[in-house]
């Protein structure tokens, strides 16, 4: 496979996620990967569902990379783990990798952030990478500007699913997406999306990194069950 990236990263846009937080990364992965991506993906894709959005998680690379060898090959590729350790500063563990699907006429998720789920201390970088043509006509991704900077949110879901904060008043939808292009937020940055009106399922490819002085809030433990992704870049992996 060729070069699953040609993106650089600029200073301007690593200062952009910690000020205003998040930053587009045009062109992110090349079409051949995102081709790759989808074909490794097609029958969870397709598969018939209540029309809610549902994701497939990749945790544990080695345990996966026999049956997603393109979708770990780029979670792990040197150069995009290059990427992910200038903006958090440090090497990075893999908290989650998700393939994420919006049905045809289904909904996205309520605004939220991801650390209202598993709470974590510390510097965390969240991707959402198109894998269609994303625009609000398919459950396009929303951001809120500067919600980073207001700390955790309570949850106003009760249960066991999928979590929810407030509408914010400055949410603001993200411009159409190719297949490739990218969005980097911070892990308390508020997004959502909305519904998919389509006939066509919404393909997108989620995933979080932690710097490796991130701890669980409720034990202060490092996350050492995750990953060290330049573990890959050495060809040591433990």
């Amino acid at each position: 496979m060729t070069k699953r990236t040609q993106f650089v990263l600029t200073d301007e846009m690593v200062e952009q996620f910690y000020r205003e937080g998040y930053f587009y990364a045009p062109g992110f992965l090349n079409q051949e990967t995102v081709d790759a991506i989808n074909r490794e993906n097609e029958d969870f894709a397709n598969a018939e569902s209540d029309g809610r959005w549902k994701s497939k998680a990749i945790v544990k690379v080695e345990e996966e990379k026999a049956s997603y060898p393109e979708t770990t090959g780029f979670l792990t590729d040197p150069e995009i783990v290059s990427v992910f350790e200038r903006i958090v500063g440090d090497e990075v563990r893999l908290w989650m990798g998700m393939y994420a699907v919006v049905a045809p006429q289904g909904n996205g998720l309520e605004w939220h952030q991801d650390n209202q789920y598993t709470h974590i201390l510390g510097h965390m970088l969240n991707g959402f990478i198109a894998l269609d043509t994303i625009t609000q006509q398919n459950a396009g991704l929303w951001l809120a500007p500067g919600s980073h900077l207001l700390g955790r949110l309570p949850n106003l879901n009760e249960g066991e699913g999928h979590k929810r904060a407030a509408d914010p008043p400055n949410g603001m939808p993200c411009p159409p997406m190719s297949p490739g292009d990218a969005v980097f937020f911070h892990r308390e940055t508020l997004h959502h999306s909305k519904k998919n009106h389509t006939d066509k399922p919404r393909r997108a490819y989620a995933f979080q990194v932690a710097s490796t002085v991130c701890r669980y809030a409720k034990t202060g433990k490092l996350l050492e069950d995750r990953v060290l992704l330049s573990q890959y870049r050495q060809g040591v992996v433990k």
